[in-house]
C-alpha cells in the first residue's frame, strides 16, 4: 500500500503543502480492523478480542452501528456568535465535500468507528496547493498513525509508510478518545477485553454445542472389545447420523449391547441461553447505552421506554457529538475564530406527539415562544403572522406599583 503522502513541496519556508493523498479503501479498513498488532486485547477466557471479533457479537455491532449512523444522520450545522446574536454560515468547504468519494456521513461515521475500536480518530488535512486553505478531511486508519509529544508539549504523529516525516497538528486532525494524558485515547477494545472475551466465548461455546448435537461431550460404550478401526468405524457412522442441528431430533437405535452415554452437562445445566442474553446489559454499559436499543426488551415498558430513548442520546450519543465539536472548533485551520460547528439534538430528543404539543402551547400561552418557531421545529411552512408573543389577557402586574408599569402590545409582546 502506498503511503499517505506521495509528495510533500516545501513553500516558503517551513510550509508543506498536500499535493496527493491516497484514500483508506473500505477494503484496507476491513483488514487493519482486524490486525491484532497492539490493536487487540487478550481475555482471561482465551479470546483474543479484535474489532473484527467485537463486530462478531451481536449486541456490539447493534451498538456501535446505532451511535456510528446516528453520529452521521445528526444535522451539523456552521454558526458565528457575536456577543448573544447567533447566525447561520455556510459551511466550509471541507466539510461540503470531505475528500473525493466521501461524504460528511462516511467521515464522522469513520470517525466514530475509529474511537470505538481504537480511542482515537484522525483526518489528514487537505490544502489548496496556492491558498494553503484547508479544502478536505483525508480518513486516516488510527492504526497507521503514532502519536507523539514534542518537547514543545505540540503533538507530532507518525504515519506508516512516511516515517521520514514528522506530521504534526497543522497536518493531522486528531481525535482522542477517553484518555488519561489528554494526548492519546485508551483502546476500549483492551480494557473492555474481559468483557468482551467473555461475552465471545460463550457465543463460540453456544456454537459449538449445538454444531455437536447438543450435548457436547459423550461417548459410546460397549461389552466387547473393538479393534481401532472398528472403534472409528462406528464413530464415523454416529457422528455422521446424529451431528448437527438437522440430526439433533433422530432417534439413536444401537445394537449389541452399546450404551451411549455424556460426561459433559446439558444446555440446560451450563445455563446456555441465561449466559448468552448476559451480553447484552454488559455491552450496554460499556457504550451507555439501554438495552432496548440493542432490542432487549426485557425491561422496557410502555412508561419508561420515551425516557430511556431521551438517555440514550444524553448519556450515549450527546457526550461523542460535544467531543468532535471540541476538536474541530478548536483547530484555527477548520473554524475561523468566531464561528463553530454544533451537532443539532433536538430532533432525537423531542418525545410523543402528545408531550411535543402541550410543551409548545405551555410555551405559546407562557409568552417565551412564537407560534412560528413550533411549527418550524415540525417541518411545517410559516405562515405570515405567526411570528408574534402573546399574553393572556386575565394577567395583569399587581403590587403598589403596578400602575405605573408598562402594558405589552398585541403585536410584538414589547413594551409600549
Amino acid at each position: 500500500m502506498a503511503g499517505l503522502v506521495d509528495r510533500v513541496s516545501s513553500r516558503r519556508s517551513a510550509a508543506r503543502e498536500v499535493v496527493r493523498a491516497d484514500a483508506v479503501t473500505l477494503e484496507e479498513f476491513g483488514y487493519l480492523l482486524g490486525q491484532t498488532t497492539g490493536a487487540a486485547g487478550q481475555s482471561r477466557s482465551g479470546v483474543t478480542v479484535t474489532a473484527q471479533r467485537a463486530l462478531g457479537i451481536s449486541a456490539w455491532y447493534s451498538g456501535v452501528r446505532y451511535i456510528s449512523e446516528t453520529m452521521a444522520g445528526l444535522p451539523c450545522k456552521t454558526f458565528s456568535d457575536a456577543g448573544s446574536v447567533r447566525t447561520m454560515r455556510a459551511d466550509p468547504p471541507w466539510k461540503k465535500k470531505p475528500d473525493t468519494e466521501t461524504t460528511w456521513f462516511s467521515l464522522i461515521e469513520f470517525w466514530l468507528m475509529s474511537l470505538l475500536h481504537r480511542g482515537n480518530a484522525f483526518a489528514f488535512k487537505v490544502r489548496d496547493p496556492i491558498s494553503g486553505q484547508v479544502i478536505g478531511l483525508r480518513m486516516v486508519h488510527p492504526d497507521r498513525v503514532k502519536v507523539g509529544q514534542a518537547s514543545s508539549g505540540l503533538k507530532v504523529f507518525e504515519i506508516d509508510g512516511r516515517k521520514d516525516v514528522a506530521f504534526t497538528t497543522r497536518d493531522i486532525l486528531h481525535i482522542p478518545g477517553l484518555s488519561y494524558d489528554g494526548v492519546c485515547g485508551l483502546n476500549p477494545l483492551q480494557y473492555g477485553a474481559d468483557t468482551l472475551g467473555t461475552i465471545a466465548a460463550a457465543e463460540e461455546f453456544a456454537g459449538r454445542t449445538l454444531g455437536k448435537g447438543v450435548m457436547d461431550k459423550a461417548y459410546l460404550s460397549l461389552p466387547q472389545t473393538l479393534t481401532k478401526g472398528q472403534a472409528d468405524a462406528l464413530a464415523a457412522v454416529w457422528q455422521a447420523q446424529h451431528s448437527g442441528l438437522a440430526n439433533a431430533d433422530k432417534l439413536a437405535v444401537m445394537g449389541g449391547g452399546a450404551e451411549y452415554r455424556t460426561i459433559g452437562l446439558s444446555p440446560e445445566s451450563t445455563q446456555l441461553l441465561e449466559s448468552r442474553k448476559y451480553g447484552v446489559p454488559e455491552v450496554s454499559r460499556l457504550l451507555r447505552l439501554p438495552p432496548h436499543k440493542l432490542y432487549d426488551l426485557d425491561r422496557a415498558t410502555f412508561s419508561n421506554i420515551e425516557h430511556q430513548s431521551i438517555e440514550t442520546i444524553t448519556d450515549g450519543v450527546r457526550p461523542w457529538c460535544t467531543r468532535l465539536e471540541a476538536a474541530v472548533n478548536d483547530d484555527p485551520d477548520l473554524v475561523v475564530p468566531g464561528n463553530f460547528i454544533e451537532f443539532d439534538l433536538e430532533g432525537t430528543l423531542r418525545g410523543d406527539i402528545t408531550s411535543r404539543y402541550s410543551a409548545y402551547a405551555a410555551g405559546i400561552v407562557g409568552g417565551f415562544l412564537m407560534p412560528s418557531e413550533p411549527r418550524a421545529k415540525e417541518n411545517l411552512p410559516f405562515i405570515p403572522g405567526s411570528e408574534f408573543l402573546t399574553t393572556p389577557l386575565n394577567m395583569t402586574a399587581y403590587g403598589p406599583d403596578a400602575g405605573a408599569l408598562p402594558g405589552p402590545t398585541p403585536t410584538t409582546g414589547a413594551p409600549a
